[in-house]
Formats: C-alpha cells, structure tokens, sequence
C-alpha cells in the first residue's frame, strides 16, 4: 500500500510546471509563445502547424503525462511492467483486440501531413520528458518508472483505445447469447432491448452455444473500466444546435456535452491554437495535437456517440489440433501471434493470440473474477469482428475538421471518420447548420443482431460498409435546429445501425425545451444542458400511482411517500425526497423483475449497459403480457402490480433502516454523488482525502439532460472494492460547451476538474465547483486579449 504521508511529502517537494520562461526546441522552424490565462488554459500562438503541434506536445506532457502514459500503457499491452502480475488480464485483452497492432498499421498509411503533425507532437512530449526527468509528477516515482519516449503511432492508439471505450455492442451478443441459452431464445427475446424501426427479432432458428469462460472479455472489459476509472455505460453525450432565426442575436449557437466516465484529471485539456492568421479553439484529448470538439474562424462541430453496432461475435468449430476453424465445410488456419511482456516483480508474460480472417479469438483471455474460470469449450472458440480493428483514418479527419471552412469541407472531413461512430453536428459563420453521420457502418444482418453468430458459414460474415454517400445527413432543416442524444437520428434510414439506443427521455426534454419557444440565447442552452427534469421518471412514477389505486394503504411511511411521489415534478435535485423514493423503488423494480430468472451473475451483466434494463423495463410495463413479472421462485403468480408495490415496499425499507422514519432526511444527494477519483485512488482512506475530488451530492440521473448516471449492477469491484454511494455517479458530462457564433472570439465551458492533472497544483480541481453548479467560464479566443496574460513561455528554435 502506498503511505499516504510519504507520498503526501514527495508530492509537496515537486515542483509545478512552468508557466513562464524559455525553451530551446532544435525541432522548430520559428519562435513559438504559450500564454496561459489564471484557470491554465493556454493560447498557442506559431507560425505553422508543426510548430504549433510541438507547443501542444509539451504543454501536454506538462500537465496530464501520467494520464496519457497510463493510456499508452494500456494499448500497448504494457500495464503489468510498471503494475505487476494483477492488471496482466489487461494486458491480455488489449493484446488479444489488437490496438496496437491497427495503430501500426494506421500509421503506415496514413495521410502524409497528418504523420508530420503527429511527428512534431511526440517530439514536444520527448523534449519535455528529456528536459525534466527529475521534475515529473509524482506518479512516476511512486511507481518507479520512467516514461518511454512518445511515438507518433502512438496518438493513434489513443484514438482507437476511445473507441473501445464507447463501443458496447461486444458486449450485446455474449451477453443475450447467455441469457438465450438459459431461458430460451423465446422468453430472452423479451428482455431485449428493440425499436419498432429496427428489427423485430433474431431470426436465427438456434443459438450457438457457448460457455460461461466465454464471458471472460465482458469480465475483464469490466475491471479494467473500474481499474481506469470510466465505469459508466452511457457513453453518449447531448449536442444540439440553432439556426440565426432560432436565436436572439441572429446567429446559430451550438451546445455540447459528451458523458463519458468521470476520473481526476478528467478527459479534456482546453487549448486555443494560432497558426499564423487561421485560429482554433476547444477541448483536445491529451494524446492528440487536435482540437477534438470545438470552433475555427468558419465553423464549429459537436460529438455524440452514434451507439454503432460495430462488432460481432462467431462460434468457431476448431480441428481436433485447435490449429484451424471450420468455414463453409473447408478449414481455414488459425494465425498465432506469440507476445512476450515484462511484468513487475515477476517473470516475464508470454502471451499468444489467435486470429480468424474475422479477427482475433476472444475466449482465451484470463479473467480477473474467479467466478468465471478460463476453462474452454473442448473445440470451440468465440471470434470477434469489430471495426476498430480496421485501418481508418481519425486523426485525418480531426485535422481537416480544425481547417474547415465550409458545409463541404466539414463533410469531407467527416468522410474519414470511422470509428468510434459519432454524430456530427455543425454550424457555420454564414448561418448553416448540419449534421453527417461519422462511422463505418458494417453491411451485416440486423435481424440476427444480438446474439453470437454460428462461425461454420461465411454467410454470416460482414459483406463490406455502406458508403459514406448514402449516410445520413441534414442540411438547414426545416424545425430550425438539430439535436442528438444517442438517439436513432434519422428513423427512415433503412439499414441496420443499432439496437443499443439511448432512452428517449434525453432526446424528449430536449425537443421539448426547443419547441418550448422561438429564440434561444446562450444561457437558456446553459439552462437546457443542467436541466434535471425525466420524462422517463414521468412515466415510471404514473405505473406506481396506478399500481396503488384503490388500495387500503394503513403504513404512514408509504402513505407519505405516495404523496411525495405524487406532488413530484419529476426533476432530480439532491435535496429532494422523491428523487430518492423513486430511484430505490426502481432498483428494487429490476432485482424483482429479472433477478429470479436470471440468477445473480447474468443479472448483473444484464444490467451492465445501464440503458438495456431502463429500455427492457419501460417496454414490459407497457405492455399487457405480464408473465416476467411472476417471481418463479414462488408459488404465487405475481402480476406487474404485485411487482411495482412490493419493490416500494422494499425501497421504503431501506430507506428507513439508512436515515430513520422522517423521510425529510431521505435526500437524493445523501445516495447520489459524485467522486472524481485519482488512479491511486483506493490506496488509502488518508490519501483518497488528498487525491480524490469529492465525494459531492449531485442532481439528476441516467435519464436527464444533466445524466448523472450510477450502476445497476451489483457486481464488485475487483481491484478497488470500495464504494461509497448507493447510487454513485460514474459517468456524465465530461464538459460543456457553448458558443454563438454572433461572438466569433468567445466560446464558453466547463471541465469536472481542471486542466492540470498534478494534485497539488492549483488547476487540479478548479473547475469542480463550476461543473457541480452549472457555471461556465467565458474564454476569449482573441490575440489581443489572450497577449494580455502576464505567464507565457517562449519556445527558441535551436541550432
């Protein structure tokens, strides 16, 4: 265990970055300025792009290096050398999906000028790493390493490990094969989560079998999302944008903010970038020399995650040898990659991956949770096809995204953009407003989506992608505005995409809030992006007043509670009591619905992506077959009201037994808050005090604008046990943005944290409060006032 008092001293002898003073680069062309305004948001003022991505290099290493590291670290399968023998699982994985491997090869083709920016940006990170290898953060001496110096190839496996962080369609297929195979594909069919636009259902007559050992990726995927700090599931975010008539000063505003998993530091990194008289401004993602989400002199663009269904699942037959598969009665040979890494205090790893012409065997990956052993189906294994392992150009894209000047630029920009899939949405100086669908969408059959595929036959593989062309796309449409919330954006699109949409309740009170009146101003989008009010809570809150109609209540707590739920306006502030009420009753809803047929481990993978058991659970209280809700454990049929009553019964309880019988105590924000947790975090109860920001009370919930989201499933931790909140919230909005393009030079924003990633430095949580209240900081992007800032540091070509 880390000594907290130690680290707590070596932390406080480390010096902070320098915000001022001189720095000889031998790779420059021409002299660079960083100045740095009071919250360390810097204004990169170059000559040329080069130079410019050097000045974001260093600048990068100088606050978030340990972050981008550890990512690094992660893709490269290369956690056990510095972590040991516990995170080797990980390393496994990452190996087995092949992030690194698709990085190499990315860079062997990618576009010239993009491998000149990457370029400069590593030698920014190796300059800084070489001119202060003892001033680094603490991390690096806690755990005894150096940093190897950057790589270019290795922003690009930063793209591809963000992908695999919004991809959940993996775990889809094992999940549902599993629960087919328990319950039969019948009565699974109706746990899972449909759109009347999308398919009915699977049509495959069987489904293949696999084991539980199978199960181990979603295991690993798992801890590995807990060991990292990005647990939540609803990885999507809001974005939404005005046309000039729509808004008070004329002009089109566009509002964004992406819900990823919530850590110290936090995702973004603020920059504003000057390349000679082109200017941009926004987030970046340390790891990349580009502005990820944000605004150029001509346009600006926003994000949200597409819910692709980017990958499948293929049981293949194996010979008696396990060296080749069955396909189309022939057999095919299995390549062998064989991996050798170091690993801390022990001898090195050798690890072997196997792969199909579909891509690499999933099933050999060693779990961490002993409940699913790495035992293997004798002559089996389970593939995986997954566009990440697909050469496309990101980078590209992002670059030509912070040139663009026009509708057509942005689409041609976009066009290179293939995974993770996001929704772009655009807004431009002459007033236009856009939106381009950005990712590889596989040519496969939607109406056998949700389960493993049977790998014997190649009738099951993908047959190619949809082009770019026929993507959806909207230009200046009619309504005035656009607005995505991982929602199936365009419903007449006739090809497959998902079945893992977003609840419509995001996507509702937003068009609600648009359609509530004609003109927007920027901060009725401020309001919009903090609002806390769930038209899914709406209508879960009208099954429980139903459900007691006509009912002799005679216990005062559920009489009182009832009433509070019925004067409720469904919005979840943190002081509120019904927000509580409701939220237990609903977690109740679920283990009393699905846990008896499903059994503890599958209920707990069923309710992993938070969005199947809210989707699942509001499609069967609507309809009229109630056989789900009967308890089949006892001999009484339950119907759907026996279920809702008895989960508030079962809410009220707890909540009694947590804070007493006067419900005035029963707050949302004493079960619902917010920790953002540093790596070490979990060490120690003393150090978590010092490195953790929070834990803080918190409005809203999964299904609010401001999504707050917190797990339902009840699995544990297994390398970081600890848990705090009931209801913790893991994931939301990782910041927000805002900008009206009638004032070109200003954007506004928050962070969770702040730019720094340095615990003791003083922009290493201020921005937390901000976030937490809904406030937002005005930044000018203009030279003459970014030139007002006393710090800058010089960046001297060297001879």
């Amino acid at each position: 265990m880390i000594a907290a008092g130690w680290l707590s001293y070596r932390i406080l002898k480390k010096p902070l970055p320098d915000y001022d003073g001189e720095v000889t680069a031998l790779s420059l062309s021409r002299p660079v300025e960083v100045y740095r305004d009071s919250l360390a948001i810097p204004y990169i003022f170059a000559e040329t792009e080069e130079d410019a991505a050097y000045a974001l290099g260093y600048i990068h290493a100088q606050e978030r290096l340990f972050q981008m590291d550890i990512l690094r670290r992660a893709g490269e399968g290369k956690l056990a050398e510095i972590l040991g023998n516990k995170v080797l699982p990980f390393d496994e994985m990452f190996l087995t999906i092949g992030i690194e491997r698709v990085a190499k090869q990315i860079w062997n083709e990618e576009k010239p000028e993009t491998k000149k920016i990457l370029t400069a940006y590593s030698k920014g990170i190796n300059d800084f790493i070489a001119a202060n290898k003892n001033r680094l953060s603490i991390e690096f001496d806690v755990l005894d390493y150096s940093p190897a110096p950057w790589e270019p190839y290795h922003s690009l496996l930063i793209v591809r490990l963000m992908a695999w962080e919004l991809n959940i369609a993996w775990w889809e297929d094992l999940t549902f094969t599993h629960i087919a195979q328990l319950l039969g594909k019948e009565k699974a069919s109706k746990l899972f989560p449909r759109w009347e636009e999308n398919n009915a259902g699977s049509t495959q007559d069987e489904v293949p079998q696999i084991t539980a050992a199978d199960l181990s990726l979603i295991q690993t995927d798992k801890a590995f999302r807990q060991f990292i700090g990005t647990t939540g599931t609803h990885l999507g975010s809001n974005n939404w944008v005005v046309n000039g008539s729509r808004s008070v000063n004329g002009k089109p505003i566009i509002a964004n903010d992406p819900h990823l998993g919530l850590q110290a530091p936090g995702k973004w990194y603020i920059a504003n970038i000057h390349v000679g008289n082109q200017n941009r401004a926004g987030v970046t993602l340390p790891g990349l020399p580009f502005i990820v989400i944000g605004k150029n002199d001509n346009i600006s663009w926003t994000l949200t995650n597409i819910m692709l269904d980017d990958a499948d699942f293929y049981v293949e037959v194996l010979n008696g040898q396990n060296s080749h598969y069955e396909v189309d009665g022939g057999q095919k040979p299995l390549k062998v990659l064989k991996y050798t890494r170091k690993v801390k205090d022990s001898t090195d790893a050798h690890i072997d991956v196997y792969l199909t012409h579909r891509g690499p065997v999933i099933n050999k990956i060693h779990p961490l949770d002993k409940a699913y052993p790495a035992k293997e189906a004798a002559n089996t294994a389970i593939s995986m096809r997954w566009t990440g392992n697909d050469v496309s150009f990101e980078c590209s894209s992002y670059f030509m995204l912070n040139k663009a000047k026009n509708w057509q630029e942005f689409q041609n920009a976009v066009s290179y953009f293939s995974v993770p899939g996001q929704n772009f949405v655009y807004g431009d100086i002459a007033g236009n407003i856009g939106y381009v669908f950005g990712g590889k969408l596989p040519i496969h059959d939607g109406e056998k989506a949700g389960f493993a595929l049977d790998g014997t036959t190649s009738t099951n593989d993908w047959a190619g992608a949809i082009p770019f062309s026929e993507m959806p796309k909207f230009f200046n449409p009619e309504p005035g505005y656009i607005a995505t919330a991982n929602n199936k954006v365009d419903k007449a699109f006739p090809y497959y995409i998902s079945n893992l949409w977003e609840p419509a309740s995001r996507i509702d009170r937003i068009r609600q809030l648009l359609d509530s009146k004609q003109k927007f101003s920027v901060t009725d989008f401020y309001t919009m992006q903090n609002d806390i009010v769930s038209p899914y809570a709406v209508e879960m809150a009208g099954y429980i007043k139903k459900a007691f109609e006509n009912v002799k209540i005679k216990d005062a707590a559920l009489k009182e509670s009832l009433e509070l739920l019925d004067i409720w306006n469904h919005a979840f502030e943190k002081e509120s009591q019904p927000p509580a009420i409701y939220a237990m009753w609903y977690k109740y809803m679920l283990i009393n619905t699905f846990k008896d047929d499903l059994g503890e481990g599958l209920f707990n993978q069923f309710c992993f992506v938070a969005n199947v058991p809210y989707r699942v659970m509001q499609n069967h209280l609507r309809q009229t077959d109630e056989t789900l809700f009967d308890n089949i454990n006892t001999p009484k049929i339950e119907s759907r009201n026996d279920i809702i009553r008895k989960s508030l019964v079962d809410a009220i309880t707890v909540l009694e037994k947590m804070f007493g019988k006067d419900t005035k105590q029963w707050q949302w924000g004493k079960l619902h808050t917010v920790e953002f947790k540093h790596f070490f975090s979990g060490e120690s109860d003393v150090l978590d005090k010092v490195i953790n920001i929070g834990p803080r009370p918190v409005d809203g919930d999964g299904t609010t604008i401001f999504n707050t989201e917190y797990p339902f499933d009840a699995g544990n931790n297994v390398l970081r046990p600890k848990q705090k909140s009931i209801f913790p919230n893991v994931l939301g909005p990782s910041m927000r943005y805002v900008y009206d393009f009638s004032e070109p030079d200003v954007f506004y924003i928050t962070l969770t944290t702040g730019q720094s990633g340095n615990v003791f430095s003083p922009h290493y949580s201020d921005w937390t409060n901000k976030w937490l209240n809904g406030a937002y900081v005005k930044v000018r992007t203009d030279a003459k006032t970014a030139k007002m800032n006393s710090q800058v540091l010089r960046f001297i070509p060297g001879k």
